[in-house]
Order: structure tokens, then C-alpha cells, then sequence
């Protein structure tokens, strides 16, 4: 289960970086990184940018999530191993 969990920390961490980078910021953000601007026209309008902040925010409530699963797990000090024996 651990190990299930980590794995989705470290896609989800990288998913977040990826969606911060994408949104159009006071400095103009990374967005037009890909193509010329092209995503630039999908994610300038303002329906565009509440979706990136939806999934901003989905994607920063399972970072927690996995963040505090991860923690509570690693705490566990009776669990033994069944391959360590």
C-alpha cells in the first residue's frame, strides 16, 4: 500500500509542477511554451483559466492527501515485513 501511495505522490507532484507552469501568471507564465502560443489561445480566456485552477486545486488537495497518507505510514513503527524473516 505504500508503495501504491508513493507512486501516485510522485505522478501528482510532477502533474502539479506541469499545471503551475502552465498558468498565465502577472509575468505571463509559461504557457506559450509549446508551439508559439498556441496553447496560449486555449488557456488566455477566462473559462481557461478557471479550469486550470480547478485542477490546480484538485491536483494540491491529493498532493496533501497522499502527503498525510505517506506520513501516517512511515509513523507505523510495529508493522514488520513478511519478506524479512
Amino acid at each position: 500500500m505504500y508503495t501504491l501511495i508513493y507512486i501516485i505522490h510522485v505522478i501528482v507532484c510532477i502533474l502539479l509542477i506541469g499545471i503551475i507552469l502552465l498558468q498565465l501568471g502577472q509575468m505571463g507564465g509559461l504557457g506559450g511554451i509549446f508551439g508559439g502560443g498556441g496553447i496560449d489561445q486555449v488557456f488566455s480566456s477566462s473559462a481557461g483559466s478557471m479550469f486550470l485552477k480547478k485542477v490546480t486545486l484538485i491536483i494540491a488537495i491529493i498532493f496533501v492527501l497522499t502527503t498525510i497518507a505517506l506520513t501516517i505510514f512511515s509513523s507505523r513503527t510495529g508493522l514488520e515485513s513478511i519478506v524479512v524473516r
